[in-house]
């Protein structure tokens, strides 16, 4: 019997393990659900790094992962002269024209040449199915994708990941607020670059929409992970795609994470620099520790990734924080926190913490938010509120709880 193939398209590497984008994670889970499925996986990943993408470490574990595999230039070109015009290009277009699915001309697979020897290299693959993580990966295809085919088209599918237009507008009211606390210094030093997009940046929902809808027309099937934006989707859709709700499917490997009593938090919170991240440390700060404290002023968080170059101002002088600046491995953070928070107040798409945090066997305790696009038995432990008060006792009384018991995650959604 032949086996059925997938190829696997992303706007950014995503391997070796850990990677360095949250992303990175949710998409190895992707293709080793495939994989366990019997498919035979392919991959093309498109890349900002030049030696990053030919460096053997990254060749090593692709060749390991797929069958074959392509990485190509993205948005940048790799570094090439064409790319950074056509980065301008974009945020100029984005600007003037409110765009947020902004894209540009001089893409390396716009070309004629190469976007047919691309799509010859792609169609000796002979796949059924080319699932696309993001509407980036659409764009990035650029003319390659209406010249494959498998003597049939294959079934193109893709992840709509986030709604990227509501997300554009959760950013704006989201940096407000954070520049609300922050001094002009702290800023121009921190978020320069996000403070000028943020005064010359406007949203045209229409013309974003209308792109969107084309995005979605390259494909057969839009999958949509969130119930709630499924519905937005449902009510607003133009495209000629199918719309379709499937939460998550996932499947956690079995991460041990013992607990130190020398190093033990009462609870940590980990991610990204992203500002989504930092206005979650404002919450924390500003609504749950101050009910936590009053029950236990000693409770002791802990806040790691990539989030401790940016949150020092947020944090200065609040007691029983403590900043992890370096963490070379995620284990060692589920290793010293008794319960995972993720308070946040804005995202979209699907969320990675949550996710990570029940392949280590943490208890969970998140806003709505946190939880988006994950199907309720995934979160049968999880304490999910949106109401201040209850998230902090509830963080309370994971202090006293023991963690989750470990096994194998198996969901399909």
């Amino acid at each position: 019997m032949t086996r059925r193939s997938i190829l696997f398209v992303t706007d950014e590497l995503f391997l070796p393990l850990p990677s360095k984008n949250a992303s990175g994670w949710l998409y190895y889970t992707i293709v080793e659900t495939y994989k366990k499925r019997g498919w035979k996986v392919y991959c093309v990943s498109f890349f900002r790094d030049p030696q990053l993408a030919g460096s053997s470490e990254v060749n090593s574990a692709y060749q390991e992962q797929f069958s074959d595999f392509l990485l190509l230039p993205g948005w940048n070109r790799g570094g090439h002269l064409l790319g950074a015009i056509g980065q301008v290009w974009r945020e100029v277009q984005r600007a003037l024209t409110g765009n947020v699915l902004s894209s540009h001309p001089f893409l390396f697979t716009n070309t004629v040449r190469n976007s047919r020897w691309i799509a010859r290299r792609l169609n000796e693959w002979q796949v059924d199915v080319i699932y696309l993580a993001k509407p980036q990966s659409v764009q990035l295809l650029g003319r390659v994708l209406p010249q494959l085919s498998n003597s049939r088209k294959p079934l193109v599918v893709m992840s709509a990941h986030d709604d990227f237009v509501n997300r554009a507008i959760a950013y704006r009211a989201t940096y407000q607020r954070l520049f609300d606390v922050l001094n002009l210094p702290e800023i121009l030093r921190d978020h320069a670059n996000a403070w000028i997009r943020h005064f010359l940046e406007r949203i045209d929902v229409a013309r974003s929409r209308q792109a969107e809808a084309e995005i979605f027309d390259a494909c057969h099937l839009v999958r949509v992970e969130s119930a709630d934006e499924f519905a937005n989707y449902s009510a607003i859709n133009q495209s000629t795609a199918k719309l379709s709700h499937k939460p998550f499917s996932y499947v956690a490997p079995v991460q041990e994470a013992h607990e130190t009593a020398a190093q033990a938090f009462d609870a940590g919170f980990i991610g990204s620099n992203d500002v989504m991240n930092l206005d979650a440390v404002l919450y924390l700060r500003d609504v749950i520790l101050p009910i936590i404290r009053k029950a236990a002023p000693e409770f002791r968080m802990l806040v790691a990734g990539g989030i401790s170059s940016k949150v020092g101002p947020l944090i200065e002088g609040v007691a029983n924080i403590t900043v992890w600046n370096r963490l070379d491995n995620v284990s060692k953070f589920y290793s010293a926190i008794r319960v995972a928070a993720v308070p946040l107040r804005a995202g979209t798409g699907v969320s990675i913490k949550v996710l990570e945090a029940l392949s280590f066997g943490k208890r969970i305790v998140s806003t709505p938010v946190g939880v988006r696009g994950l199907p309720n038995k995934l979160l049968a432990d999880a304490i999910v509120t949106s109401d201040p008060n209850e998230f902090a006792h509830a963080l309370l009384r994971g202090r006293t709880r023991p963690g989750m018991a470990h096994g194998e995650l198996a969901v399909d959604g």
